[in-house]
């Protein structure tokens, strides 16, 4: 029997800097670099996970707790107060000589977009499951998302204090919900009821938790049939299925199993490597389990994180070869710092991003010089001289970049780069260059500053969050002069509010919520329009002919493309890429406002038959042909109205099921799915958006605050004709009855 000890300096703000400033930290090799984010439900517990890696690593010496607003990642008023995550916040801290650089994302879908960048930049995840309740409805959003940049995966099953925990349940989710294979390497034991460790089936060992209430130390013992008895035989019958699992998508180690004819003689080293190249191949995702907030399995899990989750070099992204060393960073997040102004997180892909180096952006097409480079803390930020290629940086006074901008050292050294880029329809194919996919908003809600004298401030603030957030969508309407903002949800604008009064001192009144509804055509079409006008002395002519139709699902996103036939090859292959730029981006004006509601057109296929004009015509007129042609096309095919539909989650004791359950159905619910766990009831059904203002607070009050509840957008379906009165009266705010 011995006693392992994860102990570290404890240190205070102050002193991290000193941590972050040696050159053992700063210079740490790339291939002991690893980029990880933490995903999780709202309730799964995400926080204090993170709280105790720091803590753990040495970083913090003590514990913040969620429920007591102290917690170091969740750092806003607003998440402190509202016990959940809004923003991502990033961190760099040391563990078993490797660099970690995290980024904790928030598990509310109104907040998805710090999800999407996060993917965009990092190398690994740990997705954290609450072990009572299994994949939630955001796990499944957040592990496509994974899966849309290849993110390689572990699963770390928290709360398995809670008498309800069930690891079966977990890992029969995963399968069904996720369609991922998940392997158990840990089996969760209980002392009188109550969890204290788990059995490491790799190494066939016992970990227990008990006199130390930091959870810094722990016992750990040999696997043995004559102290373990029934739990020896158990766990190496388990062993036996996790090797079996892993060799059944490993040739490696099942070549290595059929050559000994033996899997209990199976190497730890061989599981582990086994494990690490299924999960860079994403063909299996290891499984731990834990209480954080009892302080048990977490430092195991950072164990994992070194062992099976890439560096930098072996997630496939190493851009260093094409631009031959020279500096290349992407930017996922901006924020504004009281103090420092706007900060703008980057990712080093090659190079080295250092202080005060003059940049080339190439999504801009500019040069500009950093000022300084820090690494990120939370809300506080160590400077240093230079960050290398695989990690995380922060840049201050940094103008002009938005999320997604790619930056490099010199032109020059994106024209070497392109030399080894492969090219595709003429164009550097910029597979890395790719930002996050900014959903569209699905609420809507006027905006205005309670004084005259506050517009101007209101304006800048509303400019400073938008760059910020990309999913909040600013809006001028000219005609009634109102300032109208759409966003994810109703928290969402609800948060924007509060910022706006609290970070920005701006006194605002926000308007009721509306319902981002789009409009579908209802037949097909084609028209040949001819735009004539005379600026000055010259007369401008352009011939446009455009067709459309319908795509498979109204809801699907627009398309434009160039129709080629024998009789209009000629003249569609003389269009210039600049020209059919400016035809694009007309077609998009004119579906951005369908002729029925004004709301913008989807589900729309639009097709470009012919074109002529002038070799000097602007692009201004250009644009102008085109909207003007989609806009009268749409009136001739005629619109109809579609609603957003949420798909709803939700967790409930059954004494309260057949209240909601009426209640839903009055609120036009499909799809009814209705599963039990132990004494919950999960309901899952389709609810249209309109159905679900205010539905938070309804359901705490129906469940008497017990039932969690979570929504994501589904799709979009056509609004009921004996509804399009109603809808139209709530767009425009005229009867149409």
């Amino acid at each position: 029997m011995r006693l392992l000890f994860y102990q570290s300096k404890s240190v205070i703000c102050s002193q991290l800097r000193k941590l972050h400033t040696k050159s053992s930290i700063l210079e740490c090799p790339i291939e002991k670099i690893k980029n990880i984010g933490i995903f999780a439900h709202i309730d799964a517990g995400k926080t204090t996970t993170t709280e105790r890696m720091l803590f753990y690593s040495g970083v913090l010496d003590r514990t913040g707790e969620v429920h007591k607003g102290d917690t170091v990642m969740d750092y806003m008023e607003q998440e402190r107060t509202r016990g959940i995550t809004i923003v991502s916040a990033a961190i760099t801290f040391p563990w078993l000589n490797h660099r970690v650089n995290l980024i904790d994302t928030p598990g509310h879908v109104d907040f998805t977009i710090e999800v999407e960048r996060a993917l965009c930049v990092l190398d690994g995840g740990i997705c954290i499951l609450d072990a009572s309740a299994g994949v939630q409805a955001q796990t499944v959003t957040v592990w496509s998302q994974a899966s849309r940049h290849s993110v390689p995966y572990i699963f770390y099953l928290n709360k398995m204090d809670k008498p309800n925990a069930n690891v079966d349940l977990c890992l029969s989710t995963i399968q069904k919900k996720l369609r991922a294979n998940p392997l158990l390497t840990q089996i969760p034991l209980s002392l009188h009821g109550q969890f204290n460790g788990f059995i490491d089936l790799i190494n066939k060992s016992v970990h227990t938790w008990g006199q130390d209430p930091s959870g810094r130390s722990f016992e750990s013992t040999t696997l043995s049939e004559q102290m373990h008895g029934e739990i020896f035989e158990k766990a190496m019958k388990e062993r036996n299925n996790l090797i079996e699992s892993i060799c059944d998508i490993d040739d490696t180690l099942s070549d290595c199993v059929i050559e000994r004819f033996s899997i209990e003689d199976t190497t730890p080293e061989e599981i582990n490597k086994a494990l690490k190249r299924v999960t860079l191949a994403r063909t299996g995702v290891p499984v731990f389990c834990g209480s954080s907030y009892k302080n048990m399995g977490v430092q195991p899990l950072l164990d994992a994180v070194t062992k099976y989750l890439p560096n930098p070099v072996e997630r496939g992204r190493d851009y260093s070869k094409p631009f031959d060393n020279h500096m290349c960073a992407m930017t996922f997040k901006i924020i504004h710092d009281k103090h420092k102004g706007p900060l703008t997180f980057f990712r080093v892909f090659s190079g080295e991003l250092k202080q005060n180096q003059r940049v080339h952006n190439l999504t801009r097409d500019g040069t500009t010089k950093l000022m300084k480079v820090m690494v990120p803390f939370a809300d506080e930020y160590v400077e240093v001289p230079h960050v290398s290629n695989g990690n995380i940086a922060i840049v201050s006074g940094l103008k002009g970049v938005t999320t997604g901008d790619i930056l490099t050292s010199s032109q020059s050294a994106f024209h070497y780069a392109q030399k080894h880029l492969l090219k595709s329809e003429g164009e550097v194919r910029r597979e890395f260059f790719v930002g996050p996919s900014v959903p569209d908003p699905v609420f809507f809600s006027s905006i205005e500053a309670s004084s005259l004298s506050e517009q101007k401030a209101l304006e800048t603030a509303l400019e400073c969050i938008k760059l910020e957030d990309p999913t909040l969508k600013v809006k001028y309407d000219q005609e009634t002069g109102q300032t109208v903002l759409g966003g994810m949800g109703e928290l969402h604008l609800e948060i924007i509010k509060d910022r706006l009064e609290k970070e920005h001192k701006c006194h605002v009144n926000l308007g009721p919520m509306q319902v981002a509804y789009r409009e579908y055509i209802m037949d097909c079409g084609r028209k040949k329009y001819e735009y004539n006008k005379v600026v000055g002395s010259t007369k401008i002519r352009v011939t446009i002919d455009l067709s459309i139709s319908q795509l498979d699902y109204p809801g699907d996103k627009n398309e434009i493309q160039v129709v080629k036939e024998k009789e209009n090859l000629d003249n569609i292959t003389r269009i210039t890429p600049t020209t059919m730029s400016a035809i694009k981006d007309g077609i998009e004006m004119g579906l951005s406002m369908g002729p029925r509601s004004g709301s913008p057109l989807s589900g729309v296929k639009v097709g470009l038959q012919w074109f002529e004009a002038p070799s000097r015509t602007s692009e201004i007129a250009i644009s102008a042909a085109a909207s003007q042609c989609i806009t009268q096309l749409l009136r001739e095919v005629g619109t109809g109205l579609l609603e957003p539909v949420m798909a709803v989650e939700l967790v409930l004791d059954n004494e309260f099921s057949h209240r909601v359950l009426g209640d839903l159905s009055k609120r036009r619910a499909t799809d009814l799915d209705i599963s039990q766990i132990l004494d919950s009831k999960i309901i899952r059904a389709s609810v249209p958006l309109g159905e679900l203002r205010g539905y938070s607070t309804a359901i705490r009050s129906m469940t008497s605050g017990t039932a969690t509840f979570s929504m994501e957008l589904s799709n979009y379906l056509i609004v009921p004709e004996e509804r399009v009165p109603k809808v139209m009266r709530e767009i425009t705010g005229i009867s149409y009855e």
